[in-house]
């Protein structure tokens, strides 16, 4: 196996379906600011995640919010996200209520 040929590998791996982004699309926003390919820029963000996970997270998440081109995929989850939580936390108060009501007899 040749360098070419994993670098290759990585590209393909990275760069995803066309016109689909793999999260929210920072990523390939960042590329095509820059004109370059998504694959470096998604290379990039695993190692600094790896190295430095909450930071890279906060920033990912900021960009997320503040790239036009992003910003309604990444507020669209947050949304979902906070009414998968909401009715997690309702479930779960209705268990412990349950579990904590006298029985009647």
């Amino acid at each position: 196996m040749t360098a070419e040929s994993v670098i290759n590998e990585i590209r393909e791996s990275l760069n995803g379906r066309p016109g689909q982004p793999i999260v929210f699309g920072v990523c390939r926003s960042l590329a095509d600011r820059f004109g370059k390919e998504p694959w470096i820029f998604r290379a990039v963000a695993i190692v600094l995640t790896l190295i430095w996970t909450i930071p890279a997270v906060a920033a990912y998440i900021i960009l997320g919010l503040t790239l036009s081109e992003t910003e309604n995929r990444t507020r669209r989850f947050f949304s979902g996200l906070a009414v998968i939580i909401r009715e997690g936390v309702q479930k779960f108060a209705e268990s412990l209520r349950d579990m904590f009501r006298p029985e009647r007899v």
